[in-house]
């Protein structure tokens, strides 16, 4: 069968039955288990989830659910990012639903025993004399899903499979020329591609292997889909290795390393990181890509990451204007754009990222190349402050969501922050006048934010999202993560209450029941950096505890009811930035120096941070308790220092 563009309809990213439950948000499922987590089911339980993993040419959102008799149900959305039905459109890319292999023995369904995910999904049930192991991995470097069915076999088993293969052809918009795509599904049973039929073994293993692909895959292919799924889940565990005295952060930044990480995609103008979440995809962001994730992956030490971040800037770079916005998206393989908020904030967000990524990897090469592309983007932010010393946007990246008003505080606080680095960059790059002018801007900025935002809201002395909202708004967070103290304490309070805080997450406004889970993940790095460490830790392991074992596991996720808690990646990013910029109080000064301002909670003795690349150097943190505060080991700058909890110091590498 062949569906020419117009004939395509994308299919339903989540089934009906997915559908993310709010309540569940604080109810335990899943334990820890092999660098990952498990949960095991007995008759009579009912569970449901979603989880994406991705490669480089492949992403697929697993749904799955069981049923109280224990029979189970997967769903397998997978989206090609490079492959589009609509040439020029963010939700271009060509997406299907694969079905799988009816299994039957003797007629009976398998029961299901468990689920486990530690960067590989997999199903354990069984069957009459039969364990099944089922494991589902998107291919790292193909245009393929791979679902491989181990059945062992104890004594004599007859099984049953049918729709072993199916096909249809899609006409596609391919670069360099338009395409007809196959969409197989092919199936093989040790190594011999099978049909629908009988299969009878007894005392030995059978390994059915299902590929569902957009491309023709060898069996070689299959072979080592799942040693190089196995390779990057290990180099990803190896990168930025975070310790600390609680395990389940621990886990949580080892699973969210590696969805941030694994949502980069082979594109026509390269590589970018793309959100994900069954929509966005081959596509960039000023504030899922510049903001969140670009400047984590700085310092993460992922050679993809890395360059997917220049390339990335690099896209955006021809963007920028003295005159107007860079625009909200660049899309669809770097062929389009979308702009449908107008101005967010976003040459804010750009400049945030990138400025921060120059000093981050110590180039001054680079920093004199792009610097007079900052400087023109500044010229437009600077242009856009009004008579209150804050920025004006159209919207913030919210979107119109929710009220925004003429000026809100996200724009003004990533501004503030984006012209402090602007300020160490100028200096490392010797322009000393510049540093002045974006000093004073910074401080302008800091004066307008107290001066405009700051205000009584629903009985707490915090800020005013803007000028036009009279209820509070989970972003008030954000002054806090730049060190604007000055209403700290109701900030946190606000923060804290039920009119924002929830079993399921943060509200982005009182009164209603909307979340999203990056406005959380700022106020707990705003909190700890402040250096309100021991409420921070508090709701970061409540925050964790829900996202880790509970209902929907195990990454943080954009939105709910809005896109059923997609796990985009950036969101992930965020997390572990958690961990760096709360608690270490990282924040990059120079090629090659930084500052920390350790803020370890009371019941902490310690956190290690190995492999943290800074200016090209792989650096380990070693923070302990100690008499009269906490001692700061960084070996390869020559660093032993003594510092008081939340105490700011700045290290200087040769």
């Amino acid at each position: 069968m062949k569906l020419c563009r117009k004939e395509y309809e994308k299919p339903a990213t989540f089934p009906d039955w997915a559908a993310i439950r709010p309540e569940l948000a604080d109810k335990r499922i899943y334990y820890p288990y092999n660098n990952g987590i498990k949960a095991d089911f007995t008759e009579g339980d009912e569970h449901s989830n979603h989880i994406e993993m991705a490669g480089f040419f492949c992403s697929s959102i697993i749904s799955y659910r069981v049923l109280k008799d224990g029979s189970f149900d997967i769903y397998r959305f997978s989206v090609f990012p490079s492959l589009r039905v609509n040439p020029n459109n963010t939700h271009g890319s060509l997406c299907e639903n694969f079905n799988g292999i009816g299994l039957r023995f003797c007629g009976e369904r398998e029961r299901l025993e468990s689920v486990c995910f530690n960067g590989i999904l997999s199903f354990i049930s069984k069957a009459k004399n039969a364990a099944i192991t089922r494991k589902i991995l998107p291919f790292t470097d193909k245009k393929a899903l791979l679902e491989q069915i181990e059945i062992k076999c104890c004594g004599s088993v007859l099984f049953t499979i049918e729709k072993t293969a199916s096909k249809r052809i899609v006409e596609c918009c391919y670069t360099p020329y338009d395409s007809d795509i196959e969409l197989n599904k092919k199936t093989y049973i040790n190594g011999i591609e099978a049909f629908d039929g009988e299969y009878s073994f007894r005392d030995e293993t059978a390994i059915i292997q299902i590929v569902y692909s957009a491309e023709c895959i060898e069996y070689n292919d299959i072979q080592r889909a799942i040693q190089h799924r196995s390779e990057f889940i290990e180099e990803n565990a190896n990168r930025l290795k975070i310790t600390t005295p609680d395990e389940d952060i621990n886990l949580e930044c080892l699973l969210t390393k590696l969805r941030a990480s694994e949502s980069i995609f082979h594109t026509k103008n390269g590589l970018m990181h793309s959100p994900g979440g069954g929509n966005y995809y081959a596509a960039l962001w000023t504030n899922d890509e510049c903001e969140y994730a670009n400047p984590f992956f700085a310092y993460l030490g992922y050679g993809k990451a890395s360059e997917q971040n220049l390339n990335c800037f690099d896209l955006f770079s021809r963007l920028v204007h003295k005159d107007k916005a860079v625009l909200t998206s660049i899309c669809a393989e770097g062929e389009d754009f979308w702009n449908g908020a107008g101005d967010r904030g976003d040459t804010s967000m750009f400049v945030y990222g990138f400025s921060r990524y120059l000093l981050t990897t110590g180039d001054r090469e680079n920093g004199e190349k792009y610097l007079p592309i900052l400087e023109t983007a500044c010229d437009y932010i600077i242009s856009k402050i009004n008579e209150h010393n804050v920025v004006v946007s159209d919207s913030d990246e919210l979107e119109n969501r929710f009220e925004s008003g003429k000026a809100n505080l996200s724009t003004a606080v990533i501004t503030y922050d984006a012209f402090i680095s602007m300020a160490h960059l100028e200096k490392e790059l010797e322009n000393y006048e510049t540093e002045k002018k974006y000093k004073e801007l910074s401080l302008l900025i800091k004066q307008g934010i107290e001066d405009y935002f700051e205000d009584e809201v629903e009985g707490f002395e915090t800020y005013r999202y803007c000028l036009e909202e009279t209820n509070l708004r989970s972003w008030i967070c954000l002054p806090l993560t730049v060190g604007i103290n000055s209403r700290k304490e109701g900030t946190v309070k606000a923060l804290k209450s039920d009119k924002l805080k929830k079993p399921c997450g943060l509200l982005t406004r009182s009164g209603e029941n909307t979340y999203w889970d990056r406005s959380l993940l700022y106020a707990l790095r705003g909190i700890f950096r402040i250096g309100e460490a021991d409420t921070a830790l508090e709701m970061l392991k409540e925050y964790t505890f829900s996202r880790l074992y509970c209902g929907h596991t195990p990454y943080p996720f954009e939105a709910f009811p809005e896109g059923n808690a997609a796990q985009l990646s950036a969101e992930s990013a965020l997390y572990v930035r958690i961990i760096t910029e709360g608690i270490l109080g990282f924040r990059p000064t120079g090629f090659k120096s930084f500052e920390i301002q350790p803020s370890l909670p009371e019941k902490w003795t310690f956190l290690k941070i190995e492999r943290f690349v800074y200016s090209a150097q792989n650096l380990d943190f070693l923070i302990e308790k100690c008499e009269g505060g906490l001692r700061v080991r960084i070996e390869q700058a020559g660093a032993d220092l003594k510092l008081k909890n939340h105490q700011k110091a700045e290290i200087f590498l040769s």
